[in-house]
């Protein structure tokens, strides 16, 4: 069999998502990557947002052949379809075979949506499928916010021994706390 590339990975994990919430009745969220408007919308100094976009976006440059494997999430039914709604940044290093999520926000958090407690899970769907095609054991979190750790720990994820800005874990554990998680959000 033919290798996929990490662009076809990418999308594939995306095409696997998106069946994945229509499985779970959320196909009001759709799953794509960032659009050039969308990009454009991150760097903007008026973005308001609870992280610094601008700075991931420079950081965090490229497309899935580089590593950075970027989703955006948009509500079918949402008033204003052009405004960015949720982002979610991966990268894959493939000097460490790591997947890590390395920035995600849902920027119509406090409006009552269908994206509520379900950006997370979209990363972490997106994540085990991503590591099932590429044989990882793991899913890393990079510089977590303080905010969000106990969060994380929900979900199984743990930080490094001796290492406080990156939090992992297993697939197995994901998709037990995922399963979990979704049985309670229904």
């Amino acid at each position: 069999m033919q290798e996929l590339t990490k662009q076809e990975i990418h999308e594939k994990c995306i095409e696997n998502t998106q069946l994945a919430l229509i499985q779970l009745n959320k196909g009001t969220i759709f799953v794509g990557t960032l659009s050039d408007a969308d990009k454009s919308q991150l760097r903007s100094p008026d973005l308001v947002s609870t992280i610094n976009w601008q700075w991931g976006m420079n950081t965090y440059a490229g497309g899935a052949e580089d590593g950075i494997l970027d989703i955006s999430l948009k509500l079918v039914d949402y008033a204003n379809p052009e405004q960015i709604q949720a982002v979610i940044i991966l990268k894959y290093d493939a000097r460490r075979n790591e997947l890590s999520i390395c920035m995600i926000e849902n920027f119509l958090r406090g409006q009552k949506t269908d994206l509520d407690g379900w950006v997370f899970i979209v990363s972490l769907i997106y994540s085990t499928t991503f590591c099932e095609i590429c044989n990882l054991d793991e899913v890393y979190i990079q510089h977590p916010i303080p905010e969000a750790v106990s969060y994380y720990r929900s979900y199984g994820f743990y930080f490094l021994a001796g290492n406080d800005s990156k939090m992992s874990a297993s697939i197995d554990d994901i998709l037990a706390s995922v399963r979990e998680k979704v049985d309670s959000l229904d």
